[in-house]
Parts: structure tokens; C-alpha cells; sequence
């Protein structure tokens, strides 16, 4: 999960980002094992079960193993893991990501293989689906442990997906990971599934939208996309890219808002939760999962403890009550737009970074995320490149570092020394997007049109960095295989 670093949190309404449709997108049909009688299957329309679509609606929940037995997180009030699950399931919940991704390396397998079973019984009996997410099966240890899991828990269809590394931006143990060697893993771990648990399907947690600059997920053969997004500024924003730059089907596996009942209300997480649902099903999104079940007084920061359904004593939020409403929720149509604050997230204004994106032929690539910092890392903002190649990295700070790359092609990183005329003024220098207040840009919680000066920041300085040239990368045979949309 990622956390951003501010204590007070305001709301803004993500539907009002809207301002132009999604473009239609070729479907790229799924290969991999027939469906099976029970088992949730996927393809480019989404989930379904026996035939008949399924949208998993699903909170996450944290536990871990002790004496031969799956126990709740022990944060969360109570020790009875099956009247959690009957608490989920009440709320309107029809899934829920068990994040078991912290085990002892020297237990018992056989033990932990056997509770991990009755934990997706309990969760089936109280009418839950289970994504199991484990630890990564990064080394022969725990990839043997992760063939044992598959072996042993292959013929439950209540276990609808395995989740086999939670976003690689954070938690990749290799610094710098090249693209092809991210695919290969994951290639391994798709003849890993396929082999041991045929009929159940496998994912990898992506967070923000630079995971294309390693863990590219419209590289990565994983059958669907789960995708974490929080902070309010760009939720639709990623929303958007993912739907439209990953070529899978794809899903909002972990958002929140956090909400003490304080400085940050109640209602707001509960609006929250409804407008990044709409957001979702708008953007064609296959699922949508809620992080988490009860808040952690003890977290690092302010997100981490209050984004839960429960607060630290156990009682219910009203976000909690409002699951039920979500699926009453009538849209007349499902069309993504494109968030009006999509190309400058915070509405920044001092300096425009202009340049382009191609491939070596000179074709323009749209869709390229670009990053910058500023010369002391602590500042970094995105953006993305237009139907034309171009891109327009707005800052209140300078940017020095840049990394560049598009779903499929190689990275461009680098630094640049860029000037600006001397005595610029440089108002709000140094702040970063996770500083700025979510009500909006003034008394509104609606944005301005995306042509507003606020958006296209038409006073900035401009400053051109030229033309950024991306190679496509070509994927190994091995790794074209299976259910996944690969590019190829």
C-alpha cells in the first residue's frame, strides 16, 4: 500500500475530472485454461463464473500465521477470523484479499498449507472469494513453498486468484530491475500456476503508474491487472492510464481514504469510496477492493492508521454501511473520460517542461509516462505524453532527474541541466503534490476545465527538453504464452 505523507485530509469529487472520452480499444483476447465449473475465469469483458459475469467487490485483510492456525492482523479487534469474514460478507463485500505475504521462512509448510486451506473455507462458508496474496516466490525457498500452496489449494474454487508480489515499485528487493528480467520472472511464475493450480488465477499488485519503468504491466503475463491507487489528485488519473495502456483487464485492488473522525470526516471516506467506485466502473475497471478492514493505531503515518472500515476499537464507519449502496449505483453508460487534471495532477504553475516521446522511427508514442525530481530528489511530479508524442511536465520546482518510458518500450533515464531566466518568480517552490489541499483549487470540490490556465499552466515558464527516443522492446517466446495480453 502506498502512503502519502500528509496528516489533514480533505475530499475532492473525482467525478467532476471529466472532460473527454476514452478512445476505443482493440480487445486482445486472453489465452490460458478453459473455464472450469466454480472457478472465476477472465478475459477482456471481465470476470466471470460459469458463464455469468462476476465483479469482485472486495476488502483487503491482513493476517498471518501462528501455531498452526490463520489469525487476524492483531490490530483488528477480535481473534475469530470466521466472524470477520461474516462481518465483510454482511457489509456487502463478495471478495476479500488476504494479505499473507509475512511468514516465518523455517515453518512448518505442511502446517501453514493446511490453516491456509481452512482460512478459504471459512471465507468460502461466509460467501467470500479469497485473492490469496503470498510471499514472492523470488527465491527456491519460497518458490517451492508457493508449488506446495498451489498444490494443496488447486481444487478450491473459492480461491479465485493468486496475488504473487505486492507492488514491485516499493517492495522489489533489486534496486534497478530491467523490464525483461520483471517478464521473465513473472513468465515463471505463469508455468508455476498453470502447472500446479490450472484453473485459478494469478496477478501481480501494480501500484502507481511508474511501475512501467520495471515492472511494466502491459509486459508482464499475468492474467488480469490489480492496480493500487490513493491519493485523491490522481486516482481518476490512473485509473485512466491503466485503462487504457495495459492492454488486460484489469482492476482497483487497494484505495482508500483515510478518516478519523476528526480532522479528516467520516462522510468523506464514505464519499470517497462511492466517486473511485463510479471512477472504476466508468473506466471499465473488472473489480475494485478497499484497503483495509480495521485501522492500525500503531501505523507509521496517518494513512496507514485510519484507512480501515472499523476504527482501532472495533466499531463500524459509515463507509462500512455504504458498501451495500454501491451496486445500486445506476449509470446510464460506461464511458471513461479523461480527468481534467490528468496532464498536471496538482495544478502546479511555475514551469512547463516541454518535449516529445517517439519511437526510433520517428513514430510518436502516446500514453509514455514521464517523471521528474528536483535536484534533491525530494519533489517528484508526472505526467503523460498525448496522441502526438508530446507531454508537458509542469513543477513548481525545477526538475534535474528524469525517467521516461511507454508501456512496451525501453527507459529513458537521465539528467538535465536546465535554466530559467534569472529573478522567475517561484511561488509555492516547495511544494509537492501530497502537500496540496484536496478541496479542490479554491471553494469548489469540482476542478476547472481543462483548458483553465490552472491545468494548462499557460503563464509557466516554458522550457524544452526535446525528444525523447524509446526503443520497442521484444519479448522472449516463453513469455508469450498462457492467459496473459502481452504485447507483442
Amino acid at each position: 500500500m502506498y502512503f502519502c505523507s500528509m496528516k489533514r485530509f480533505s475530499f475532492i469529487v473525482l467525478i467532476a475530472l471529466t472532460v473527454s472520452a476514452c478512445s476505443t480499444r482493440e480487445p486482445i483476447p486472453a489465452h490460458g485454461p478453459a473455464p472450469a465449473p466454480g472457478y472465476v475465469s477472465v478475459d477482456m469483458c471481465g470476470f466471470a463464473i460459469d458463464g455469468e459475469p462476476w465483479f469482485p467487490l472486495m476488502l483487503n485483510y491482513k493476517a498471518f500465521y501462528s501455531d498452526g492456525a490463520i489469525i487476524p492482523a492483531p490490530w483488528y479487534t477480535g481473534s475469530d477470523i470466521r466472524t470477520h469474514f461474516d462481518t465483510i460478507a454482511a457489509w456487502g463485500f463478495n471478495a476479500v484479499r488476504v494479505c499473507l505475504d509475512h511468514l516465518p521462512a523455517n515453518g512448518d509448510t505442511a502446517s501453514m498449507y493446511a490453516a491456509t486451506r481452512r482460512m478459504v473455507l471459512q471465507a468460502d462458508s461466509a460467501g467470500l472469494r479469497v485473492m490469496l496474496l503470498i510471499v514472492p516466490p523470488l527465491d527456491d525457498h519460497w518458490r517451492q513453498y508457493a508449488i506446495g500452496l498451489l498444490r494443496t489449494l488447486a481444487d478450491m474454487p473459492a480461491l479465485w486468484a493468486y496475488d504473487l508480489m505486492n507492488e514491485p515499485l516499493y517492495f522489489d528487493p533489486e534496486p534497478r530491475r530491467d523490464k525483461l528480467s520483471a517478464v521473465s520472472i513473472v513468465s515463471g511464475w505463469r508455468d508455476m500456476v498453470r502447472q500446479y493450480a490450472p484453473h485459478q488465477l494469478f496477478t501481480v499488485a501494480t501500484a502507481e503508474p511508474i511501475e512501467v519503468f520495471e515492472w511494466d504491466p502491459s509486459m508482464l503475463p499475468i492474467d488480469f491487472i490489480e492496480m493500487h491507487t490513493y491519493h485523491p489528485l490522481r486516482v481518476a488519473s490512473e485509473m485512466y492510464w491503466y485503462s487504457h495502456y495495459c492492454g488486460k483487464p484489469w482492476m482497483v485492488g487497494e484505495t482508500g481514504l483515510p478518516a478519523d473522525g476528526d480532522s479528516v470526516p467520516y462522510d468523506a471516506q464514505a464519499l470517497f469510496m462511492r466517486d473511485t467506485y463510479i471512477q472504476a466502473v466508468l473506466a471499465c475497471s473488472c473489480g475494485y477492493g478497499w484497503w483495509e478492514f480495521q485501522d492500525y493505531p500503531e501505523g507509521v503515518n496517518f494513512e496507514a492508521q485510519y484507512t480501515g472500515l472499523r476504527d482501532g476499537g472495533g466499531r463500524r464507519k459509515p463507509a462500512a454501511a455504504a458498501v451495500r449502496l454501491l451496486r445500486t449505483i445506476g449509470l446510464d453508460s460506461v464511458d471513461c473520460q479523461r480527468p481534467a487534471n490528468y496532464y498536471n495532477n496538482a495544478a502546479f504553475n511555475n514551469i512547463a517542461i516541454e518535449g516529445s516521446v517517439s519511437d526510433p522511427h520517428g513514430r510518436p508514442l502516446e500514453g509514455a509516462v514521464v517523471r521528474g525530481w528536483n535536484e534533491d530528489w525530494s519533489i517528484g511530479v508526472n505526467t503523460y505524453s498525448d496522441a502526438d508524442g508530446c507531454f508537458r511536465l509542469v513543477c513548481n520546482d525545477l526538475c534535474v532527474h528524469f525517467e521516461i518510458s511507454a508501456p512496451g518500450y525501453s527507459n529513458a533515464k537521465f539528467d538535465r541541466r536546465l535554466t530559467i531566466p534569472e529573478g522567475t518568480p517561484m511561488p509555492d517552490r516547495h511544494t509537492e503534490y501530497l502537500n496540496v489541499s484536496l478541496v479542490g483549487w479554491g471553494d469548489s470540490q469540482s476542478l476547472l476545465p481543462v483548458d483553465s490556465a490552472r491545468f494548462a499552466a499557460a503563464n509557466a515558464v516554458r522550457i524544452g527538453l526535446g525528444d525523447v527516443v524509446l526503443e520497442k522492446l521484444k519479448l522472449p517466446s516463453s513469455s508469450c504464452r498462457g492467459r496473459s495480453a502481452v504485447q507483442q
